[in-house]
């Protein structure tokens, strides 16, 4: 997935899970662009059979597929890639037997995430957090499951809780503003706060600059912009946004 696609305004183990949702958080722009979820490798054995309850070792996370069936309502987002996907029955079956299992937990809602099954990968990152509340990995994923799925209300109560650990993470204000600004109706005034607070923490995070610019002109703000588009000259002269962010500041 390749999240720096930018429209401007007026026109499995646990370190790969890791860095799977970080290579997504660090690059989403607003507004977020409608791109495919890569599936996830297919398999040319059988799927797994379905779990056994009994060997599930708890209870299945509330709101589970029937154990066998994981495939969504008809025409759901990621349905079809996840109905048929061996990987994502035999990451949902290991997490199952094993509840309290939290790199399980985490290999189920990145399978689901990467096939663009939003829902699930909820429902076992909720999973994650119950037996790691503060974890800021979880959370942050939890983020970006809620932020991808348009539910930008909840992708922020995510990132504060991550900043609730994690203060001074300049990706995560990046984050967090980024979901003041696809809000309906935006607001911008806390987009550019947060994105602010994160070039506090670090003056070259060129993903907060690029976004300030785009608030900024969005709320009418030429001197913020303007001085965010020089700035972010100065961070990555080669930045694909700057000439079209340059263009925008002279119009107004």
């Amino acid at each position: 997935m390749n999240k720096n696609i930018l429209y401007l305004v007026g026109g499995v183990c646990l370190g790969v899970i890791v860095g799977f949702f970080a290579a997504n958080a660090v690059g989403r722009m607003p507004p977020a662009a409608n791109v495919p979820k890569a599936e996830a490798g297919r398999s040319s054995n059988l799927p797994a059979p379905p779990l056994d309850p009994a060997q599930a070792g708890g209870p299945l996370p509330p709101g589970h597929p029937s154990t066998g069936e994981i495939n969504g309502p008809a025409g759901a987002k990621g349905s079809e890639p996840v109905a048929s996907n061996a990987t994502a029955q035999a990451a949902m079956d290991a997490a199952d037997r094993s509840p309290r299992d939290f790199d399980a937990q985490m290999s189920a809602a990145a399978t689901f995430y990467q096939l663009g099954s939003y829902d699930r990968a909820t429902l076992y990152l909720d999973r994650a957090l119950a037996l790691k509340p503060t974890d800021v990995d979880a959370l942050t994923a939890m983020g970006d499951t809620k932020y991808d799925a348009g539910d930008f209300k909840g992708a922020a109560q995510a990132y504060e809780r991550a900043l609730v650990q994690q203060p001074n993470n300049a990706d995560l204000h990046a984050e967090l503003g980024n979901t003041y600004y696809q809000r309906h109706p935006p607001d911008d005034e806390r987009a550019i706060d947060e994105y602010r607070k994160a070039l506090t923490i670090d003056a070259r995070h060129e993903k907060a600059l690029q976004n300030l610019s785009i608030a900024a002109l969005r709320k009418g703000d030429q001197a913020s912009a303007r001085e965010a588009v020089e700035r972010l000259a100065n961070v990555n002269p080669s930045n694909p946004a700057l000439a079209s962010l340059r263009a925008q500041v002279k119009k107004e």
